[in-house]
């Protein structure tokens, strides 16, 4: 009886938790311009990457950490002062994505903290998975072996598009 609880074990531990195309395994890099432009589209002003990266690791068992280091952008809105908004931080959860064009991310361990500085004061910025940045994410993608993009059903929920990295 030992035997086959150990065994039961192993095959738990071992099956993988979901299935994602190959295309999408390794390390990515997310395109600062284009989030720059997704942020200003979402803002209703401007908005230009200026520093930090985000990046994106999937594994085969569809494991996905995205990280935000130090990602800063020049945001501009009417009627408004010029600031600096920095997003830093991490996303943990998994990628499912099995048929060459679905995906559905889900990231419940979320840590990203988002700052501004804003006529001189450093400022907070609520980030949440609830907010829709980085948390949960569904749509289509498409991938290769030097590119991977998303076209999320709500836009901002992942960056668009993405570089191999490693």
């Amino acid at each position: 009886m030992m035997f086959r609880t150990a065994a039961l074990l192993v095959t738990l531990g071992s099956t993988p938790a979901l299935a994602v195309d190959s295309c999408m395994v390794g390390t990515w890099e997310a395109d600062g311009a284009d989030m720059a432009a997704v942020m200003a589209t979402q803002m209703g002003g401007g908005a230009t990457h200026i520093a930090g990266r985000a990046s994106l690791e999937i594994t085969d068992t569809g494991v996905m950490t995205l990280l935000a280091e130090d990602m800063t952008f020049a945001v501009q809105m009417a009627n408004m002062p010029a600031i600096d908004v920095t997003v830093t931080g991490y996303a943990q959860g998994a990628m499912n994505a099995e048929d060459g064009r679905t995906y559905v991310a889900n990231a419940p361990e979320y840590s990203l903290v988002g700052s501004a500085n804003v006529l001189g004061e450093r400022m907070e910025i609520p980030v949440t998975s609830a907010s829709g940045s980085w948390g949960t994410s569904q749509g289509t993608y498409s991938c290769d072996a030097t590119s991977m993009s998303f076209e999320a059903d709500q836009l901002g929920s992942i960056p668009r598009i993405w570089r191999r990295f490693r």
